[in-house]
């Protein structure tokens, strides 16, 4: 393998990695979690509560 292949690879993975932390950084920010399975977990959550919510009878 060429060295400036080498160096574009990494340099490309290493684009991907500051884009992968910089949404973490801006989940964080936003909403207070930055981990996928608290993501999910979240939405999750907020699904069954507007399941529940929209199971109620209304007045």
């Amino acid at each position: 393998m060429d060295t400036e292949l080498v160096t574009t690879v990494i340099q490309g993975f290493d684009e991907q990695l500051s884009a992968l932390y910089a949404e973490k950084e801006l989940l964080e920010k936003e909403i207070g979690i930055s981990s996928a399975e608290d993501v999910i977990a979240m939405i999750r959550s907020l699904e069954e509560q507007l399941n529940s919510l929209y199971a109620e009878p209304r007045a």
